[in-house]
């Protein structure tokens, strides 16, 4: 059954943010009825001339969360929280899955991927942070094969970062509601740091259209295990000619060894953040990042992303 009654848990912050527009677009054309879960008060969130409420929760109060989903009747929920602690993370995640299966109207449960599917990497000790839900969701699967549904979105690397230092009017839309940084690729600085050899194929999608894939994704009929979407797969290479052609300009390029890559890290990270991006760049050496299923959303729904050349001839042509 398709989607209804949602609920976008962190859907105050970034990647949660455009879920939130995604769904708001079509709000009226389906009829659907959006909250936002918040940790702490935000004004509601107004788009695309609809709007949704935010409700502020604790993830630590069971009750007090399972009426909030009961009130609103809530049949979906999309989490896109975060955290760098399992009780920044893990836990708010589980309560989260299990006030609503105390809902009569929950259903579907989408837990927070949103990058490279976190099974693929177990060298980045970050996502290690998101398996437990997948393990709770398929077991509450094989409880209630017959009315509970469950989905993994992965959407590779934003795209968005490739937008970093534009000088555009407006250059700061190139990002989204997504932080402001170069990742691998610094075209205000004509330079780019590449992981191994360049030629790994990579998922970029414009976080913008992660929203739209997702919020279309809620009005199929059943949802399958991994939901993967693509603005475009693309070797770091090709992604390189691509910036040097709408640049026009040769860039100064760094290809780092897996060897350096290792060398870099932290033997003793006092926080998980501070070896996760080397992590990332290790894993996309070693093929952890490669596609490993079927693109299937591209095809589920009618949503037509952004490629790489045109996100960097809007932004940089």
């Amino acid at each position: 059954m398709k989607s209804q009654h949602i609920a976008v848990a962190g859907g105050t912050g970034r990647v949660g943010r455009h879920i939130v527009e995604g769904l708001l677009e079509i709000k009226q054309q389906y009829s659907l009825e959006i909250i936002v879960l918040s940790r702490s008060q935000s004004p509601d969130i107004s788009y695309a001339g609809s709007n949704a409420p935010v409700v502020t929760v604790d993830y630590q109060d069971l009750s007090a969360m399972q009426k909030v989903l009961n009130d609103y009747q809530i049949d979906t929920v999309i989490s896109t929280l975060s955290g760098i602690t399992a009780d920044d993370f893990v836990t708010p995640q589980e309560n989260l899955l299990r006030a609503a299966l105390s809902v009569p109207s929950f259903r579907r449960f989408a837990p927070s991927e949103f990058a490279v599917n976190s099974e693929q990497v177990p060298s980045v000790n970050l996502y290690q942070m998101k398996l437990p839900i997948i393990r709770s969701l398929r077991q509450v699967k094989q409880e209630r094969p017959n009315s509970f549904e469950y989905s993994l979105f992965s959407c590779g690397v934003f795209m968005n970062y490739l937008g970093y230092g534009n000088a555009k009017p407006k250059g700061h839309k190139a990002h989204g509601h997504m932080p402001h940084f170069p990742y691998t690729f610094d075209l205000s600085k004509q330079s780019a740091d590449i992981p191994g050899d360049g030629e790994r194929q990579i998922v970029y999608t414009r976080v913008e259209d992660v929203g739209k894939f997702v919020a279309a994704a809620t009005q199929l009929e059943t949802w399958e295990e991994y939901n993967e979407m693509a603005g475009e797969v693309l070797t770091m290479n090709k992604v390189l000619r691509l910036c040097e052609d709408v640049c026009g300009t040769k860039f100064k390029v760094n290809y780092t060894s897996r060897e350096n890559l290792v060398a870099n890290l932290d033997p003793s990270p006092e926080k998980i953040m501070m070896n996760f991006f080397v992590e990332f760049l290790i894993a996309i050496v070693d093929g952890d990042c490669d596609v490993k299923r079927p693109i299937n959303l591209n095809k589920l729904v009618d949503v037509k992303p952004v490629g790489v050349r045109q996100y960097l001839e809007q932004w940089w042509g």
